[in-house]
Formats: C-alpha cells, sequence, structure tokens
C-alpha cells in the first residue's frame, strides 16, 4: 500500500556515513518538487472554485486528488525531518518525533491511496460517457458524486490503521528511521495485499477502461466520418480524446512515480542485505521521498499544458487576482493621498493660527 516495511536492522553496521553532500542534493531537489507541487494543486483547487465550466465529475476528482497531494506534501517533509534525511543531525526529536513519524507515514497512506481511488473513479466516468453515454447521468448525481468522495478517504483511513498504530522511531547507530513494527510474516501478508487491492487492481482496470474508451472512439471517429455528421460532433469527439489522453497520461505519471517504492519495498523484502549497504541511503532518498513527491507535482502540469480548459481558467484567475491586486493598490495609493492632503490642510490652518496669535498676544517681559 504505502511505505516502509519492518525488516531486521543491521544494528552491527558502523560504516562512516555518507557525505552531506547527498542529504544537501535530496533537501534541494525534494524542496523545488514540493514547492512546485503546492503551487500547482492550489491553482487547480482555486481554477476550480473559481469557474463555473469546470464543475464536472472528472475535475471533482481530480481536485480530490490535488487536496490528497497536499495532504501528502505537508507530512512529507516532517517525516523527512524526523528521518534525519535533512541533515545527519535530526531535527525533531522525542516526544514528538514519534506523532510525526506514525502521522507522517498514516497520511501518506491516505493520500497515495486517495489518489488511485479517484483516478479509478475518473476512469469509470470516462468508460460510461463514452461507452454508454445515457447513463452518466446516474453517476453524475451530486449525491453519488459525493458518496463515491467519501468512499475514497473513509477507505484509506480504515486500511493504513496499521500505519498509524505500529509505527515507531528506530535508531541505527547514528541514523534515525520511521518504521512499521510489524512481525515479517504479518507485513508481508500486509503489503501484499495493499499491492495487489491499491496497485496492480486498479491499474489493470484502468489499463482496460481506458482501452476501451480509446477503441470506442476510435469507432466513431470513422462512422462520423463517413456519415458527414455535423461539425459540433467531430468538435465533441475530439474533445473526448483529448480529454482521454491528458488522463491516461496523468494514470501514466502517478503509477511512474509510484512503481519505484513498490520496487524499494521489494528489494527490503526479499534483498535485504542490498538495503543495508546504502550507506548514502540513495534508495530510501530517491524511492520512499523524491519519487512519491513527483507524483504530486505532476497532475498540474499536465493539466495546465495540455488542458484549454484549465488554461483558460488560469488565465481568468490570473487577471481576476492582478484586478483585485491593483484595486487594492489603487486604495491604499488614495488614502495615503487624502492623509497626505489633510495633513497639510491642517499644517496650514495651523500655520495661519500660530501667526494670527504672534501678531495679537502682548510682547513678553523678557523682549528687549
Amino acid at each position: 500500500m504505502n511505505n516502509s516495511t519492518t525488516q531486521q536492522l543491521d544494528i552491527n553496521n558502523h560504516e562512516p556515513p555518507c557525505s552531506q553532500l547527498v542529504s544537501t542534493l535530496f533537501t534541494v531537489v525534494l524542496s523545488i518538487v514540493s514547492l512546485a507541487a503546492f503551487i500547482g494543486n492550489i491553482l487547480v483547487i482555486a481554477t476550480f472554485r473559481k469557474t463555473p465550466s469546470l464543475r464536472t465529475s472528472t475535475n471533482y476528482y481530480l481536485v480530490n486528488m490535488a487536496i490528497s497531494d497536499l495532504l501528502c506534501g505537508s507530512f512529507n517533509w516532517s517525516l523527512y525531518a524526523t528521518e534525519g534525511m535533512l541533515t545527519r543531525r535530526v531535527f525533531i526529536t522525542e516526544p514528538m518525533a514519534s506523532v510525526v513519524c506514525r502521522l507522517g507515514m498514516y497520511f501518506r497512506g491516505i493520500s497515495q491511496v486517495v489518489s488511485v481511488l479517484s483516478l479509478v473513479l475518473i476512469a469509470v466516468d470516462r468508460y460510461v460517457a463514452i461507452v454508454f453515454p445515457l447513463k452518466i447521468t446516474v453517476l453524475r448525481r451530486k449525491r453519488v458524486r459525493l458518496t463515491l468522495s467519501l468512499l475514497t478517504w473513509i477507505i484509506p483511513v480504515a486500511s493504513g490503521l496499521p500505519y498509524f498504530l505500529y509505527t515507531k522511531i528506530v535508531k541505527v547507530n547514528d541514523q534515525t528511521f520511521c518504521r512499521t513494527m510489524l512481525s515479517t510474516s504479518v507485513n508481508a501478508i500486509y503489503n501484499g495485499v495493499g499491492f495487489v487491492l491499491f496497485y496492480c487492481t486498479p491499474l489493470i482496470t484502468m489499463i482496460i477502461l481506458y482501452s476501451l474508451s480509446v477503441k470506442t472512439l476510435r469507432k466513431r471517429s470513422v462512422t462520423i466520418g463517413d456519415r458527414m455528421q455535423s461539425q459540433l460532433n467531430n468538435k465533441r469527439q475530439k474533445q473526448n480524446q483529448n480529454i482521454v489522453k491528458i488522463l491516461i497520461s496523468i494514470v501514466a505519471g502517478f503509477f511512474i512515480c509510484w512503481t519505484p517504492l513498490c520496487v524499494y519495498l521489494a528489494l527490503k523484502m526479499f534483498h535485504p542485505a542490498l538495503v543495508a549497504r546504502d550507506n548514502c541511503m540513495i534508495f530510501i532518498g530517491l524511492f520512499f521521498y523524491v519519487f512519491p513527491s513527483l507524483s504530486t507535482a505532476i497532475n498540474p502540469i499536465i493539466l495546465f499544458l495540455f488542458s484549454s480548459n484549465y488554461r483558460q481558467a488560469l488565465k481568468s484567475l490570473s487577471l481576476h487576482l492582478c484586478d483585485i491586486f491593483k484595486s487594492r493598490s489603487f486604495m491604499h495609493t488614495s488614502s495615503n493621498r487624502i492623509a497626505s492632503s489633510q495633513n497639510e490642510n491642517f499644517d496650514t490652518i495651523e500655520l495661519r493660527y500660530m501667526s494670527n496669535r504672534d501678531t495679537t498676544c502682548p510682547r513678553s517681559t523678557f523682549d528687549a
């Protein structure tokens, strides 16, 4: 499902730690990716809320993913600091470290499963809309959409509880790790079931659904060409094809970014000695942090690059924000000018008053 496993840690391995340069490089890369993910997902949510035309079922689930990606990014950094990946010095210590460790592992797992289930719902929505267009109204009812969205959170919250209950801080030599302390057999079963339910099954399901959708679109394009249908139908057909291409790109990006983590878990389970020799923590840095973080940044990039609707919505949002900024700046400038004018008038009145006072008051007895 998500992250770590419990393996027998090599406590007697006293090899010197790797250069600080490795931690610095990982931190710089993760900072850039996290910043891009934060800005991108905030913009996706903002454009969705600002633009009524974007409020379709597919976009609801995409925003659901954006929220889960923000959640993942929020706890990724705290987990990163707890494990001492920022530097060789741990920034978060006990008892806060255990709390951060549990929450970090738990919410990362929730975020991953929410994204997977959202992608499945998007694939189902597009499949029904393309293959059975007359039945799509059932899935797009507000109550149905809300129920499905809630399920994408309820399922991972329940299935990820072992991460919250059994995750602890483990110290190996001078390095701190956040690990789920389950027995080897229980851990293998838990991760195996999670891999099948939340990786293999969704991936196969989406491949089948998108393949059938693309096949249907190609058949219709040939039929429309033969019957010389209206330009409106042709335009709608091209829009559906473009939407499917964008969604397939998002699915591909997601699984490409999360597959290295599955490889890492498999290596820990079947070749623990190979992982134990990784003193520079290259495997952990790349497979556990960098690649999963990339998945949170890729979706907004794909949407704003390839979706004309999202680009137009982003442009409108930018203009709206510029107008707000200009109006506030104008109001601030105007208020300053009014205040300055009032001060000048007050100074003039005061000078006149003092002048009149000097001419009317009697001279002091101390004047020469």
